[in-house]
């Protein structure tokens, strides 16, 4: 069975920890003008700011060193050595590092000036569709069922702290951008961790997508006018990934990447998929903003030209131990007897799942410049 979604009620609990304090949010430096008061994030790792440390502090390597060591110096819950997507975002337009839902909610749901700057729903390991769906096809989800859905419920319970009344919520939500996702990724890899094929996992695409349809309109519905949507990242270059479907047939990998062929298509069938709905849902409703956000050729990018962006190595693991990729699975990194390369810096895979700091940050400005954002975000 998955790991139920502990039930987030408003209570205070004292989280105490060694290596990270994840009640102190660092202020980031402001570079751009700012249209945004706050920013509200779902999603799983790649957008997780700290809620799997605090939910699931047993099954949680992210909170321990060398996590965190590169931009905060020590574990935070997020899986890099420094920073995120979403936290490059909230830099660019000068609003503070969000605060994770978890760490609200166990402080007695603060008030409505502590979230004034926005919520991070996003648990590491979430999936978009609820495990039931998947243990019903004998797809286990050991880590987590915060899907979607049940991040939107916990949205449910902090939007009356953050505005008292409907119109209140109308008004603050105006100048609020919500980024959705990505989702995705656990959904389909799981599932090929359990050895469904490829054409199976392409009929769970339309309920991934109308998951997250039914999660964007409640947001329209709520008051919310700009929402960005990102696509999955190429999943056919991370070191895990090449590590569990390693194949001896050199057709199977991308010549000028090394990145395997049929999981980055299995990606782009998703964006394709996705980016045909949002345009659906931007037809019926001309009011609101709905920015398609292009991670994958953002990232893709990094991958085809790792020295253009001053990486030495593309396809290797920093953090991590043995094999072609620099990586065990039995003992990843957060593991004692693991170490961090260096130079994380030149690396654009951080621990096989994630990238580091400074790729998020290259992929961060592909976005916010524009040129990976549909419309263009700086136009907005």
């Amino acid at each position: 069975m998955a790991l139920a979604c502990p039930s987030l009620a408003f209570k205070f609990t004292p989280i105490i920890s060694t290596f990270f304090l994840l009640f102190i949010i660092p202020k980031p430096i402001a570079i751009a003008a700012c249209p945004y008061t706050s920013i509200f994030a779902f999603g799983d790792s790649l957008t997780d700011v700290g809620n799997r440390v605090l939910l699931y502090p047993n099954h949680s390597h992210m909170g321990d060193p060398p996590y965190g060591e590169t931009f905060f110096h020590h574990p935070t819950g997020r899986c890099s050595d420094g920073r995120l997507i979403i936290d490059f975002i909230a830099e660019y337009y000068g609003v503070p590092f969000m605060p994770s839902s978890a760490s609200v909610m166990m402080n007695g749901g603060g008030n409505g000036s502590s979230i004034d700057g926005g919520v991070n729903f996003a648990v590491a390991g979430a999936a978009a569709v609820d495990s039931a769906f998947y243990e019903e096809r004998g797809i286990v989800n050991v880590d987590t069922n915060c899907s979607l859905r049940v991040q939107m419920r916990w949205l449910n319970q902090l939007l009356p702290i953050f505005c008292a009344t409907p119109s209140e919520c109308k008004e603050k939500l105006k100048t609020s951008l919500f980024v959705l996702g990505p989702f995705g990724s656990n959904d389909y890899r799981r599932a090929l961790g359990y050895g469904k094929d490829v054409e199976e996992i392409k009929s769970y695409v339309p309920l991934v997508i109308d998951v997250i349809t039914t999660a964007i309109n409640d947001l329209i519905e709520f008051g919310a006018t700009t929402i960005m949507v990102p696509g999955i990242s190429p999943d056919g270059c991370l070191g895990s990934v090449l590590t569990q479907f390693e194949s001896e047939k050199k057709e199977d990998y991308e010549p000028d990447t090394g990145c395997l062929i049929w999981m980055n298509e299995l990606c782009e069938y998703h964006n394709q998929h996705l980016q045909q709905q949002l345009n659906t849902i931007q037809h019926h409703n001309p009011h609101v903003v709905i920015i398609y956000a292009d991670i994958y050729n953002a990232s893709i990018e990094l991958y085809r030209h790792p020295r253009k962006y001053g990486f030495t190595s593309s396809l290797a693991v920093c953090c991590g131990v043995g094999g072609k990729y620099n990586l065990n699975k039995d003992v990843g990194c957060g593991n004692i007897r693991v170490k961090s390369c260096p130079e994380p810096w030149r690396y654009i895979d951080w621990d096989g799942d994630h990238m580091t700091d400074r790729a998020n940050k290259i992929v961060s400005m592909a976005l916010l410049d524009g040129t990976c954002t549909s419309p263009s975000i700086n136009t907005l």
